[in-house]
């Protein structure tokens, strides 16, 4: 065996292990659950299927912890003065653009149509982060330097660019930043996010806030998550906009990242087909979209129950198979208005990200006049478990609750 076989074998058991110990996506909502079950129509839980817990340890050991809208100034590092707590890192993340990338001869890749540009899911980490992840990819971590990044493979194989390659991203003074490629990574070893950099890499392109945490806990501690989320409360500021906490435990949820009930932007691009856009000069937080993107892929559509919306063409039919399944089930007067289906917006404190499935147009607002963002949702369990199947997540669970919320999460499973 060589060692380019012996090391593509030791990639593969290791990245096959974490995906099997770090399991499926659990969510502990912990202001939610500490305050009791949401008032109104609901009256059966989300129909999201309970994972199986790990066998065995997760070594390292990684909690994550992050709070809507991103984390208030210190957050992380005060995580140690919870007894519990034993070592944490904080790492940022933000949407940067991307202007052009060339791959490892130097062929340009990637050229979007000036002046529209690449959003892309970046994630800036300080040195302790590499102690997070696994053997023999923890090394790349552990080497990585200033201007040099790491993808993640489903950003890889979406870019078609490897180590050697070169990003080059729009900086806030409207200059450019150039990283190198240095390697990539098992989009779980990465939280799902398209590239890792080191945090003052990230602050050169606008990768500036702080999402979550991952943390260890004392030896032998085998603290309950949202317990453990209450004794992270009192450290957020007074003037929190979102003072809810959210918990996981290892092997709680697939991505250790913030909004990890989101699916990761990577994945809706694989999924919806990735989008040049640009912030809008004089609303920062709404995108100008490509038009040739919007031609190809948003349309309007006259669906039963719904009436005509405006998605996705693949969002579309899914929710035209949904409303028919509930149309047969007599459930159609479960809906009663409809909000809206594609928002490009782009908020770096919205508390679903910065990026997701609205930009898409792949999530919907179901009965938003009764389910106000922030309030106790009250859907009926009928709707969510038919949205359910058809892929679409319930927000109605979030930390911050958003009930009329139906985002794109899994493929549809269609009933027998």
């Amino acid at each position: 065996m060589n060692d380019l076989t012996r090391r593509s074998l030791l990639r593969a058991v290791a990245a096959f292990t974490t995906v099997f110990l770090v399991g499926t996506l659990a969510v502990y909502s912990v202001g939610r659950l500490t305050g009791g079950e949401p008032t109104g129509r609901t009256s059966s839980p989300s129909p999201s299927a309970s994972p199986s817990k790990p066998s065995g340890p997760i070594t390292p050991e990684a909690w994550l912890v992050w709070v809507p809208g991103g984390l208030p100034d210190g957050f992380g590092p005060n995580l140690t003065t919870v007894p519990l707590v034993a070592t944490e890192t904080t790492a940022t993340a933000d949407i940067a653009w991307l202007t052009q990338s060339l791959d490892a001869d130097g062929k340009v890749v990637d050229h979007p149509t000036d002046p529209y540009m690449i959003p892309i899911d970046v994630t800036g980490v300080e040195p302790t982060y590499a102690s997070f992840v696994s053997q023999p990819e923890r090394r790349l971590v552990e080497d990585l330097q200033p201007g040099e990044g790491i993808l993640s493979e489903s950003a890889a194989a979406l870019r078609r660019l490897g180590e050697g390659a070169t990003l080059r991203f729009h900086t806030a003074d409207g200059t450019t930043s150039d990283i190198a490629v240095v390697g990539t990574l098992p989009d779980v070893l990465m939280g799902g996010y398209e590239l890792l950099v080191t945090r003052g890499t990230g602050e050169d392109i606008g990768v500036t806030h702080e999402r979550y945490a991952l943390f260890q806990v004392r030896p032998n501690a085998n603290p309950d998550p949202v317990e453990l989320g209450g004794q992270f409360e009192p450290l957020l500021p007074i003037d929190a906009p979102y003072p809810e906490v959210e918990v996981r435990s290892p092997g709680d949820t697939k991505y250790l990242r913030a909004n990890d009930r989101e699916l990761p932007p990577v994945l809706l691009k694989r999924r919806f087909t990735e989008f040049t856009a640009l912030p809008d000069p004089v609303d920062p937080t709404t995108l100008q979209m490509d038009p040739l993107w919007i031609q190809d892929h948003i349309a309007s559509q006259t669906l039963p129950v719904l009436g005509t919306v405006l998605c996705h063409t693949k969002t579309l039919f899914l929710l035209k198979q949904a409303m028919h399944l509930l149309t047969v089930n007599g459930d159609a007067d479960l809906i009663t208005d409809v909000g809206e289906c594609y928002v490009p917006v782009s908020s770096v404190d919205d508390p679903e990200g910065p990026l997701t499935a609205r930009d898409f147009g792949a999530a919907i607002s179901l009965n938003p006049q009764e389910n106000q963002p922030g309030e106790p949702p009250a859907q009926n369990y009928a709707l969510i478990k038919t949205m359910y199947r058809w892929g679409f997540g319930w927000g109605g669970k979030d930390a911050f609750p958003q009930g009329a919320l139906f985002r794109y999460r899994r493929p549809p499973t269609p009933p027998a």
